[in-house]
């Protein structure tokens, strides 16, 4: 907040102080913006009794307390405030800073008053002032002087609840917007249209601060230094993606106040901004914050509580920053302690961005700009009941994907290159949200190890309780891997990531050389990976994932019967995809309309993206606070969507 002074707006001198309720205002760090009596303690705490320090709102301004999800056209929300707003104390007199005379006076207390000769007067001479939330005794025609009393505070109550008594004031230079279109709160889409019609009125009142307000980069300035500062293979979401500048649960918001269903973000599992998540980060920062290879307390006990969620021999912890560090460092123990170099991988499959982890990720080596298969890689076919060679008719389809699989490693035994490792994520993420047939896992990893191959489970999508019917998806499978590798979900949106091992391997790797991970296990780390465990266990996060991807597959199929376009629907738990076709006989991808209704509901306040070989696939992966309300939420846009595309 900032201060300034005025002369006598309230017929006294006063120290004026800024009141931001933006988006990004620090005020809502800490104050939830949709509990009226929690906001508006905060500002009685700035403010006062607001005599001695009356409290203002800048003209064209966002409020979050009247963010809402957006929407376009007539129903995009109105969160941008037209005029200042004064928070004064109740029964204030406020004054006019012009002569002018009374033109207007409504039902709704809504008093208009036209100004001849100002200063920042329109092209016919005049400025007209609109004045909201006051009681006056004046009528039309009445004729005001300088500093004469407009009206008392009574407050306008136009879904402002929570900052307590404000009057709204606007400087207009069009007639007929002024004494027809009494209106405080537009849409940010009128911004611009509102911006030529009506002046900052906090220049005609004197509120002067002493600070210049903070220059924030609009959407598009954004976006012209991402593409100039950073590379352009590090590519955005959407074709003109919206400014994020807060986030609470499942809910984006950007800086126009406009709120986005978070659809997509497996990232902040146990929801956007977490308080306890915060506060256990903030507690362990204003401690102790230092690398590995110093002792305390914190690595200790999170290893241990990793190591109580996983089964037996499963019990030595490595920790890295990322997924991709941790697939790197199972590739790396693998192949030392085989002596081997070759690895088997799905095909579609992706497991992460160092240069070991590209090289076993055919979505990546066989994508644009990939350079081909490896020498050492050898792909699998992907088992895909709804494109792949066995399907959902098959109810052997796992043991043959599987039997594939073996053929495979007795052919590079044979060759005298067997595999040292088999790597395989426990649901595939950006091969399409595929869905591991039943026995897929347990008859492949049978045939890996009968060739002396490592079984890798790759859990940083999908683990930590997504799949709700287990914590792990590998336990889906009932097997248990060699290697695990975790990251995503362990931080809630910090960087921090595992790989748990046997202790027989994990002896076997120490040879002499030394591992070490600067950042990795740090305090900090520690003590949000332990808050999130904390919270998916206590607040029964899994069971919940089980539940509410139950109802959402249900409704998602229920959707699929009235639009042709959805080919598939799978999913375990809340992680699922819904796969788009042009022909549903044929199964042809539907790749352009995919990223065509995932721009359609990014507009209407939901993200998504397509991913999959084809990126036809709605991957489906919220937070895992997502209820059975954002459920239907998602489901009725995106049957909008739908409806839009095959309308054509």
């Amino acid at each position: 907040m900032s201060q300034g002074r005025a002369p006598k707006v309230l017929g006294r001198e006063v120290m004026w102080q800024e009141v931001d309720l933006s988006p990004s205002s620090e005020i809502f760090d800490s104050v939830a913006w949709d509990i009226p009596q929690d906001l508006q303690a905060s500002i009685t705490a700035s403010l006062g009794d607001r005599i001695s320090t009356p409290g203002f709102t800048q003209h064209l301004s966002a409020w979050m307390p009247r963010a809402a999800q957006r929407r376009p056209g007539a129903a995009e929300p109105k969160t941008i405030q037209v005029g200042t707003g004064l928070i004064v104390a109740a029964g204030e007199a406020v004054v006019t800073p012009l002569p002018g005379t009374v033109v207007g006076l409504d039902s709704a207390g809504v008093i208009t008053i036209v100004h001849e000769g100002a200063a920042s007067a329109g092209a016919n001479g005049k400025i007209w002032t609109r004045w909201f939330g006051l009681a006056t005794s004046h009528v039309i025609g009445s004729v005001l002087e300088v500093g004469d009393t407009v009206g008392t505070v009574v407050g306008w109550d136009d879904q402002t609840s929570g900052v307590g008594p404000i009057v709204f004031i606007q400087a207009l230079t069009d007639q007929e917007t002024a004494l027809t279109d009494a209106q405080v709160f537009i849409s940010p889409s009128e911004r611009t249209a509102w911006n030529e019609k009506c002046i900052d009125p906090a220049v005609l009142l004197g509120i002067v601060t002493e600070f210049a307000p903070e220059q924030k980069l609009t959407v598009d300035q954004v976006l012209a230094v991402r593409d100039q500062r950073l590379a352009r293979s590090q590519r955005a979401y959407f074709k003109r993606p919206p400014n994020l500048v807060r986030s609470r649960g499942v809910w984006f918001y950007d800086e126009d106040a406009l709120g986005y269903l978070d659809v997509i973000n497996n990232v902040t599992h146990v929801g956007h901004a977490e308080p306890r998540v915060v506060a256990a980060a903030t507690r362990q920062l204003s401690r102790l914050n230092t690398n590995s290879r110093f002792m305390y307390e914190g690595i200790a006990s999170y290893a241990a509580r990793i190591v109580e969620t996983l089964p037996k021999p499963l019990e030595v912890v490595f920790f890295v920053c990322t997924g991709s560090e941790a697939n790197d460092l199972a590739l790396r123990i693998s192949r030392q302690i085989t002596g081997r170099e070759d690895v088997a991988v799905i095909d579609g499959a992706y497991h992460g961005n160092t240069t070991a982890v590209m090289g076993v990720s055919p979505n990546r080596y066989k994508g644009p700009g990939g350079r081909g298969t490896p020498a050492t890689t050898h792909e699998l076919e992907t088992p895909d009941r709804f494109r792949g060679s066995y399907r959902y008719d098959d109810e052997d389809a796992g043991l043959k994907y599987a039997a594939d699989a073996e053929a495979l490693f007795k052919r590079l035994e044979a060759e005298g290159r067997p595999p040292a490792a088999f790597i395989a994520e426990s649901l595939m993420g950006t091969a399409g949200n595929i869905v591991l047939p039943p026995s897929y896992l347990k008859a492949t990893f049978a045939a890996a190890r009968a060739v002396g191959a490592f079984c890798i489970s790759d859990e940083v999508q999908v683990g930590v309780g997504r799949f709700g019917s287990h914590f792990w998806g590998f336990e889906a499978q009932g097997v248990v891997p060699d290697i695990v590798t975790m990251g995503k979900p362990l931080g809630n949106g910090h960087p921090i990531a595992a790989l748990v091992t046997t202790r027989e391997i994990a002896d076997a790797f120490d040879d002499g050389v030394k591992y070490f991970n600067t950042f990795a296990g740090n305090p900090a780390s520690c003590a949000i990976g332990t808050a999130v465990l904390d919270i998916v266990q206590g607040d029964g996060l899994q069971e919940r994932a089980l539940e509410v991807g139950n109802y959402l597959i249900a409704e998602l199929t229920a959707l699929r019967e009235l639009h042709p376009m959805i080919g598939d629907v799978r999913g375990h738990g809340l992680y699922m995809g819904v796969e788009l076709v042009t022909d549903p006989l044929l199964r042809t991808p539907a790749t352009e309309q995919a990223k065509e209704i995932c721009e359609i509901l990014k507009d209407n306040g939901v993200f998504n993206y397509p991913t999959g070989k084809y990126d036809n696939v709605l991957k489906i992966k919220p937070p895992m606070v997502f209820g059975k309300e954002h459920a239907d939420i998602f489901v009725s846009t995106l049957g909008a969507a739908l409806t839009q595309i095959e309308s054509r």
